[in-house]
């Protein structure tokens, strides 16, 4: 092991030919066995010392006589010593205290166990070349009570991705560390190894005083939101770090709720993407095995089926695990084994096709940690839920599932899992309805909301008459047979009608014109919507955002008139119908034929939508989430049904021409006992492969 030994370092000639004024602050307590070197480290070093103030904060051991015997002999710079008759409490007093009194241009605050190498300021200094520049640091070694070397960098201790970005001298934007390094861990360790610009700082150090451990963090975190900051990766300062150290003697529950604090402080001021999120939690990880559980933040496990892509269920969760995690909490998401997708796979789908996700993603339902909270998200994972171990669970539902079944077994099991006692918190209002007054739930709920900032009225998009549906015949709730035979009609009622369907890639025929869109993104969906004159979506089993969104962007819509579209639709921007082609057909004419009748249902839309911005939703559904860890989760909630119009029947127009155009067709095969025998023989050959297959299928998954 090497030993630092600062009186055999050369002390090169300083380059600079204009060297700044920089003062040099000592805060010293009890460093009797430390304060000559440190001092003797300030003095030689290769760029000229302004000042040099050194503070004492009332030592108990000799460091004030070693100090006073010192500076008797230094006669080449200017010298002050200050002794406060009571102790600080907080090294920060001691750097508000050296800050005030400095007079130089540039402030080391140079803490009395630290070294630094010959060439440190002159180094440090030439950061502040770039004239933003107010804090310049430089790369610091580590040193034990002896002087011994512990290591030549301290990157283990910030640089927990191991980037290179530290292995190399740079300038960066203050705000641009604040967002990228500082939101996640504190990048600078030292104070020794930093040269501040001189400015008036007292407010933040004040602040900074409330912290027990974190109190240096939150400086330079605020200092960078003043100026830029400059790094040079030559190890010049020598951090020491042995048993009296501040830096070490702490409690692990202060220290991580201080981490907490200004990574919630940073995220939240500069709207910090996910992934910094996610890099914030591995670094508190690192502590959680010393942090009492009180302390540590509320983890909450989501069970979810496997994403898919344009899947509005999955995107609904994925904005709401965000939001939890941007509000405090930390959250996994388990999808069930598919024996192909990896963790990392499944992460890249959430991200591409819904939003960048702050949560761990693991495929596999079986749990790496402990959760305070587990949430079930639909009738494919309610067997996994209930045999997971958690204290709490809850149930994310977004729609009635048992309407997902013909009656039978599977609507009974899926019915049943609503009454096995878990925290429901549902979109919208109906659900919650039907959870309180069938179910005898307590239940919330968070409104349909959409984003404001995509959702919304275009002013160049030229108005069309045309109709968009979402089309997605996968999904049987859709009613897309239903949608399809009513557009058919409006063709033929209207023929001059442009029909566009999107929402799903399926390649299912239609028998009337269409152009089909398939799955586009949200900045399409609004361009789509302000240039329709109607949106038909059609959701049997709770209201879908969709229509929400159309609202937003002043599109009418019609949709269904069924129990579950009654408590969450305005009655001004929505036209519901009764549940048949001609039904859905005579609102979409209606709408078509009469264009004020469109103005004043947009503007109604756009009007009602604006005070059901995504954030709001988000605010209900975090609110329901403390109240399950915070109350007994019995709030009463009042609701009641606000579309109280009668539903759009069908027209005289409209019947007559359903009866032949709907007409079912009776085929009758002619062909004779040769080409039915041929037929059977084909579909027994069929069968056969498609055993054979399963077979072979079922070989490759015992491997």
């Amino acid at each position: 092991m090497s030993k630092i030994d600062i009186y055999k370092m050369n002390i090169p000639k300083c380059l600079e030919k204009k060297p700044k004024k920089v003062s040099v602050v000592i805060p010293n307590y009890n460093y009797q066995d430390y304060i000559i070197e440190r001092i003797d480290s300030v003095l030689r070093q290769s760029y000229p010392i302004y000042e040099l103030i050194i503070l004492d904060d009332c030592s108990t051991d000799n460091s004030a006589d070693i100090i006073k015997n010192k500076i008797e002999n230094i006669d080449n710079v200017k010298v002050s010593f200050i002794e406060n008759k009571k102790n600080t409490g907080s090294p920060f007093a001691q750097w508000k205290k050296g800050l005030e009194l400095a007079t130089g241009d540039y402030v080391w605050i140079a803490e009395a166990d630290d070294l630094a190498a010959p060439t440190f300021l002159e180094v440090a200094m030439k950061g502040f070349k770039n004239k933003n520049v107010i804090l310049s640091y430089v790369e610091s070694a580590r040193i034990d009570e002896n002087d011994n070397l512990i290591r030549r960098d301290s990157q283990d201790l910030y640089n927990i991705y191991n980037t290179n970005r530290w292995d190399a001298p740079y300038v960066n934007k203050g705000v641009d560390e604040i967002v990228n390094y500082l939101s996640i861990t504190n990048t600078i360790l030292n104070v020794s190894s930093v040269v501040w610009k001189k400015d008036d700082y007292s407010k933040i150090i004040d602040e900074a005083m409330k912290f027990k451990v974190a109190g240096d963090w939150w400086i330079y975190y605020k200092l960078l939101e003043m100026g830029d900051v400059a790094f040079n990766n030559q190890p010049l300062n020598y951090f020491r770090k042995h048993s009296k150290s501040v830096s070490t003697v702490v409690k692990d529950d202060i220290e991580y709720g201080e981490i907490c604090r200004i990574q919630e402080d940073i995220a939240s001021k500069y709207n910090a993407p996910m992934h910094i999120y996610k890099d914030q939690r591995r670094r508190r990880n690192y502590m959680d095995a010393n942090v009492s559980k009180d302390v540590r933040k509320k983890r909450i496990a989501w069970v979810m089926p496997h994403p898919g892509k344009g899947s509005g269920g999955h995107r609904t969760i994925i904005q709401n695990v965000n939001a939890l995690i941007r509000n405090g909490y930390e959250c996994d998401i388990y999808v069930e084994e598919d024996y192909v997708s990896t963790d990392r796979i499944v992460t890249e789908k959430i991200n591409n096709w819904y939003e960048e996700c702050g949560a761990n993603v693991y495929v596999g339902i079986k749990f790496r940690t402990e959760y305070d909270l587990v949430f079930n998200t639909g009738w494919q994972t309610i067997e996994f839920v209930k045999s997971l171990e958690c204290p709490k669970k809850a149930y994310f539902i977004q729609d009635f599932e048992p309407w997902f079944f013909p009656m039978g077994v599977s609507y009974i099991l899926t019915e049943n899992s609503y009454r096995l006692g878990y925290l429901p918190v549902t979109i919208g209002k109906w659900l919650s309805h039907k959870m309180i007054n069938e179910y005898k739930n307590n239940s919330r709920y968070f409104d349909f909301c959409a984003d404001l900032n995509i959702y919304k009225p275009l002013e160049d998009i030229e108005k069309e008459n045309a109709i968009c549906y979402i089309y997605q015949p996968e999904k049987d709730r859709r009613c897309d047979i239903i949608a399809l035979r009513a557009l058919k009609l409006v063709k033929l009622l209207r023929p001059d009608v442009k029909i566009y369907l999107y929402g799903s890639n399926t390649k299912n025929p239609v028998d009337f014109e269409a152009e089909r869109l398939g799955i586009i993104p949200i900045k399409k969906c609004n361009e789509l919507y302000n240039k329709c004159t109607v949106g038909l979506c059609m959701s049997a089993s709770n209201p879908s955002r969709i229509p929400f969104e159309m609202m937003a962007a002043g599109l009418p819509v019609v949709e269904l008139y069924k129990e579950n579209n009654l408590f969450d639709f305005p009655d001004n921007a929505v036209s519901l119908a009764e549940p048949s082609p001609e039904g859905i057909a005579t609102a979409l004419i209606r709408l078509l034929d009469d264009k004020e009748e469109c103005k004043k249902m947009s503007k109604n839309g756009i009007s009602y939508m604006k005070n059901y911005p995504l954030e709001k939703g988000f605010e209900q559904f975090i609110s329901a989430v403390d109240d399950m860890f915070n109350t007994k989760y019995d709030k009463k909630v009042d609701i009641k049904q606000i579309y109280n119009k009668k539903p759009i029947t069908p027209s005289k127009e409209v019947l007559d021409v359903a009866k032949d155009a709907l007409k079912c067709q009776i085929l009758i095969d002619y062909k004779g006992e040769k080409w039915r025998k041929m037929r059977r023989t084909k579909r027994t050959i069929k069968s056969k492969s498609k055993g054979a297959l399963n077979k072979i299928s079922g070989l490759i998954d015992r491997i």
